[in-house]
């Protein structure tokens, strides 16, 4: 087989070994490259292999600061994972120099880098798994330094490693609550920074939380940026510019509304079924190719908007809906309760028919914060309603002639 990379002969199958010496590049990296299957790359013997640990060399050397405090920050992103015997710290092709950056410091604790080749029965095809793998009984004890300097240090690995910016909001999930509401309440307290829940971790016993205003957001990384920058990959996810996109999802739901003092027929109850294209507006993240997963974007609108709408009367889902459910009012109480989740969000398109539709761009997450939510839909619900003057003309002589009619 001859080597695309140095153009020489090297007789059987590429290795790493060979690649890494003639061009930097791994197995994957050099497949994606010649746009090559790992499948014809491979031998059968080097798939789906079990690991040996006597093959690690158990460490002699001890833990210093700098290292509990990666070791913290990737316990709170939940990136050290247990694997039989292993302790690994898995990260996609894209983001290898990230996770040699790891490998800098964690190969004192006996971690080593491997490029596994797995069958995948579901694609079936060869995968590549890059990973740090140490057995277990090497790590030392988890501690939590408390010093400011470590509690930056311990954040900015986190924020690294499942931090995420939509919009210039950055949006971190934690793995666990305890760990959001540890961080959070430091950052506010000591640094000003404020976050806000959402309900819509991954994680069973995690908790979603995103800066609660883009100055939030701006202050936690100008404190963190110098450490940021140092770590390979996450510059260009925090830092850089990149090009936009609009992806746009659609989901339906069945619901019957009516129409309150309407002059024609949709004044009476009617139902029908609702196309809902949601559009997300933002910049290509480098790191993973995407504006938004479509999977969490479909996620978020199911849980926030379909549950709550699939085959419900409209007018009694919402005090805002009560009076109007018109396909109008509809957008702006969708945006509104969506725009917290996706800063992004840039359009609405929700089909009554197939005829008739509405196009709804409702304000940034900013202006709605700023300006609050939109009048239009809280009239009936505002503690000003029944409060003018005019309503001295409904007397006690009036309250007697008040009819019901029927």
């Amino acid at each position: 087989m001859q080597c695309r990379e140095c153009v020489k002969e090297v007789g059987g199958q590429l290795t790493n070994e060979h690649l890494i010496a003639c061009s930097g590049l791994t197995l994957q990296e050099y497949a994606l490259r010649h746009l090559l299957p790992l499948d014809l790359l491979l031998n059968s013997d080097q798939i789906n292999q079990v690991e040996d640990a006597s093959a690690y060399q158990k460490p002699n050397k001890q833990t210093n600061q700098h290292l509990q405090n990666m070791i913290a920050g990737l316990c709170m992103a939940n990136a050290m994972q247990q694997e039989g015997e292993f302790t690994v710290i898995s990260l996609g092709v894209r983001r290898l120099e990230q996770l040699l950056w790891y490998l800098h410091s964690l190969q004192i604790l006996g971690f080593q880098f491997r490029q596994e080749y797995f069958y995948e029965n579901a694609s079936h095809r060869v995968i590549a798994k890059n990973s740090l793998k140490v057995p277990s009984t090497y790590l030392p004890p988890r501690i939590v330094p408390s010093s400011a300097e470590s509690f930056l240090q311990q954040i900015t690995v986190l924020i690294a490693h499942i931090g995420e910016i939509h919009s210039g909001y950055l949006f971190i999930d934690f793995p666990k609550r305890e760990d959001a509401k540890r961080v959070t309440d430091e950052l506010a307290q000591k640094y000003q920074v404020r976050f806000k829940h959402l309900a819509a971790s991954e994680h069973q016993d995690g908790q979603l939380m995103r800066c609660e205003t883009l100055d939030d957001t701006s202050r936690l990384l100008d404190a963190i940026s110098t450490l940021l920058k140092r770590i390979p990959n996450a510059s260009e996810r925090f830092f850089e510019k990149h090009d936009h996109a609009t992806v746009v999802k659609e989901l339906v739901f069945d619901s019957a509304h009516f129409i309150t003092d309407h002059p024609d027929k949709c004044m009476n109850l009617h139902g029908g079924r609702y196309a809902m294209n949601v559009k997300v507006t933002d910049r290509i993240d480098a790191l993973t190719g995407l504006v938004v997963d479509y999977g969490y974007l479909k996620r978020i609108v199911k849980q926030k908007i379909v549950n709550d709408l699939d085959h419900h009367n409209l007018n009694y889902v919402a005090p805002e809906l009560s009076w109007r459910s018109s396909t109008e009012l509809l957008s702006v109480f969708i945006w509104e309760r969506l725009i917290e989740y996706l800063p992004g969000l840039s359009e609405l398109q929700i089909y009554e028919t197939s005829q008739s539709h509405c196009c709804y761009t409702g304000p940034s997450l900013q202006e709605l914060q700023k300006h609050g939510e939109s009048a239009l839909l809280n009239y009936f619900s505002t503690g000003e309603l029944g409060t003018s003057q005019l309503r001295n003309l409904l007397n006690s002589a009036t309250y007697r002639h008040l009819k019901i009619i029927g």
